[in-house]
């Protein structure tokens, strides 16, 4: 049986030998329960006030002694279920506090296979609030083609619906492409061409870094950014232009 499912449940090891066994025998005592699960009574009486808190184990009284049973599993959705539109009614405020002022540098990191949608979907996500420039360097194109070509079909789609742009300084004489006027493309000198994309927009600096897993992180800082733009700028201008 896959416990694993039970522990993303939130149930502890002990709790799920507890309530497995339970499924197994029906209603038994704790001392019954102890010798079938191998479980030590302490750690009985302990899952099985935790199991009775989330609403898996429900008792009954028979002489003056307690006699445990699992609740039905079909009765865990409902539970589930609940579990949702409770969350579901706090979410509001949940979305409100990540509106409140943070500290100046904010990072996250992600890796993966999927990690060319999640970086794409940011610039996307983040020009959403003001269409803008997103500046890149680092790029070679037959790579993110290879990695994700459905993700980048669907940002160059939505970069030139929102009407935003993008300049992309590639290595000198790679002549592999994405076509759109969203886009725009320099040479830069293949000493000075670093294969590690760079991205920087609005306030935030991306880099993936390709590998086994890729990795992408994420700073959301002002400064970084705005000096990131400058580089960016300075290369820009003494690079050269494709020759299509």
């Amino acid at each position: 049986m896959e416990k694993g499912i039970l522990k993303e449940l939130g149930l502890t090891n002990n709790e799920i030998e507890v309530y497995l066994t339970l499924l197994n025998k029906g209603s038994i005592s704790v001392n019954e329960i102890a010798q079938r699960s191998g479980l030590h009574r302490q750690a009985v009486y302990d899952a099985l006030e935790r199991l009775l808190e989330k609403g898996f184990v429900s008792f009954v009284i028979k002489n003056n002694k307690k006699y445990f049973q699992g609740i039905h599993p079909e009765k865990i959705v409902e539970y589930l279920k609940e579990k949702e539109e409770k969350f579901r009614s706090i979410l509001p405020d949940l979305i409100n506090l990540t509106k409140l002022p943070r500290e100046d540098t904010f990072m996250e990191m992600f890796k993966g296979k999927g990690i060319v949608k999640t970086v794409l979907r940011d610039i996307i996500k983040e020009f959403e609030k003001k269409p803008g420039e997103v500046l890149i360097s680092g790029v070679n194109e037959k790579r993110y083609m290879e990695e994700d070509k459905i993700a980048l079909s669907q940002y160059l789609k939505k970069m030139r619906k929102m009407k935003c742009k993008e300049r992309v300084l590639i290595k000198e004489g790679d002549r592999y492409f994405v076509e759109g006027p969203q886009t725009q493309y320099r040479w830069i000198l293949e000493k000075a061409f670093n294969p590690t994309p760079i991205y920087v927009y609005g306030n935030k600096f991306t880099i993936i870094i390709w590998g086994n897993p890729n990795y992408a992180i994420i700073i959301e800082n002002k400064n970084l950014a705005d000096s990131y733009r400058k580089q960016f700028n300075l290369l820009w201008g003494i690079s050269k232009e494709v020759d299509k």
